[in-house]
């Protein structure tokens, strides 16, 4: 394992920690998490990315499968800061509930047209699903 695929692990588990509960007594069950690794493509911004998920939390609310959270990074520091502007992950309950997520996403109109915005917006060079286990949370 490369240096930076713990570190993307390390932080991942970490940025979902707040949509993950755990016992004090024994470890959270492991929930997916997709990471979309991402540059902005010409002319776009933080500013679209920021009304595309506008547009997207308004549709998602509307979805029967809603149960989705995410968070975008921003590289501050990284061995490689040419590699991405941002990194955006979606985190889910189970993997049931990520494919029923996805199957009603990329399967409506209006998901359709969200993904087509957003790639409009970003160029991603990657996209992962990674299994994620709380380990420590802080109160």
């Amino acid at each position: 394992m490369n240096i930076k695929t713990i570190l993307l692990a390390f932080i991942c588990g970490i940025t979902i920690s707040t949509a993950v509960e755990a016992d004090d007594h024994a470890p959270a069950e492991q929930r997916p998490v997709e990471i979309w690794t991402c540059s902005f493509n010409d002319g776009k911004s933080m500013k679209d990315l920021d009304a595309w998920y506008e547009d997207f939390n308004a549709f998602a609310n509307s979805m029967t499968n809603s149960r989705v959270s995410s968070f975008i990074w921003v590289p501050n520091f990284a061995s490689d800061l040419d590699r991405a502007d941002v990194v955006l992950t979606f985190g889910f309950p189970s993997l049931t509930a990520m494919g029923q997520t996805m199957d009603e996403f990329f399967g409506s109109e209006g998901g359709s047209a969200l993904f087509a915005t957003y790639q409009e917006i970003l160029d991603c060079s990657a996209r992962e699903i990674w299994q994620v286990s709380q380990r420590r949370s802080v109160n």
